[in-house]
């Protein structure tokens, strides 16, 4: 009887929808909106009164089965469905993954929003795919996130410079107040991408070596810790300076991708020019730096070394890099004119003129 219902179910939809594609192209015949040669009317007519005495047949033979065989069947066939459909999204992410026709982002992407949905909200797999390419073409999650984050950042900075003492302290720098919380979002985020670089490095790898193959994985480890001093004397001895500089390019040889070393670059500029101003304030902004320190070592894990063995041990390293720089040497780009002298060098010669 279930077999019987079913096949019954199916063959009244079809003559229903033979019917209803016939009546409306009949309909639009007389309209004048479509003209038909006279044998496919014939056929059309035909069609319909076919359909028309099929759906007769079928629908007497389905009324006359009892009511409560046909909702025995309805119920059944709930359940069948309702079972199909939880076992669809049962296995929704696995079947993502395994997919070959979609990419690496877009699986991650259709994973972390799977995550984020209520047990009662799901999206079919179609769907769930148009919705990643659209969060990954607009980069709508690391926009939200960043905001999220930054918004984080900025309300525990402003938290602690508020809780400074009145008069005690430099309390607010106007610019810097915007300023250090970006400074500090930026730094955290190298940090972890370096990091997931690393993490996804190593995860391929492994993946892809052989089982007698051995194979050495990067580690991440850490930033170094910085010296004081170097911004402290920073242009009146080249002992500070190159003490800075061979700090900086360890971290730049952390970095895993040529982009990585290209923000490093950038947030070093930004950091440096944020603990310059700070360190030229001395004591009258020791409260308001030591917050800005603080920050850095909790989202960027970066830390000022402050065991006096290990400055001096440091010291005597740096005095015998210095020793061995050749200072006739530049940098291989180098060039004695910048992008901004020679724009400003036009900008003097078209006002003058």
């Amino acid at each position: 009887m279930i077999i019987t219902l079913f096949a019954l179910d199916k063959l009244i939809q079809e003559n229903q929808a033979k019917i209803d594609s016939c009546r409306r192209q009949l309909k639009d015949l007389d309209s004048g909106t479509i003209t038909l040669s006279a044998m496919k009317i014939a056929s059309i007519e035909n069609t319909l009164e076919e359909a028309t005495k099929d759906l007769e047949i079928y629908q007497k033979i389905y009324d006359d089965i009892p009511q409560e065989k046909k909702d025995k069947q309805k119920e059944l066939l709930r359940v069948q469905e309702a079972l199909a459909k939880e076992t669809y999204y049962k296995l929704q992410k696995m079947r993502i993954k395994r997919s070959k026709n979609i990419t690496r982002d877009q699986k991650l992407e259709a994973m972390m929003i799977l995550d984020e949905l209520d047990d009662e909200v799901h999206i079919d797999d179609k769907e769930l795919i148009e919705i990643s390419k659209i969060i990954i073409k607009n980069n709508i999650r690391e926009v939200t996130e960043l905001e999220s984050e930054l918004g984080i950042i900025r309300d525990e900075f402003h938290k602690q410079i508020d809780s400074l003492e009145e008069h005690k302290d430099l309390k607010h720098l106007a610019f810097l107040d915007t300023y250090i919380p970006i400074v500090i979002l930026h730094f955290s985020i190298l940090v972890q991408n370096i990091q997931e670089t690393i993490e996804q490095y190593n995860e391929k790898i492994t993946e892809d070596k052989n089982s007698d193959e051995k194979i050495e994985l990067k580690q991440f480890r850490g930033l170094p810790n910085y010296e004081d001093w170097w911004i402290e004397e920073l242009f009146k001895n080249h002992q500070a300076y190159l003490g800075l500089y061979q700090w900086k390019n360890i971290i730049s040889n952390e970095c895993i991708t040529q982009q990585q070393k290209q923000i490093w670059e950038k947030i070093f500029s930004n950091w440096l020019m944020v603990k310059k101003i700070l360190n030229n304030k001395d004591e009258n902004g020791y409260e308001y730096h030591f917050i800005f320190d603080q920050m850095i070592e909790k989202y960027a894990q970066l830390d000022e070394e402050l065991d006096k063995d290990n400055l001096l041990s440091l010291e005597k390293i740096i005095m015998n890099i210095t020793s061995k720089v050749d200072f006739t040497k530049t940098n291989t780009r180098h060039n004695i004119t910048t992008a901004y002298s020679q724009y400003k060098t036009k900008r003097l010669e078209d006002s003058a003129n």
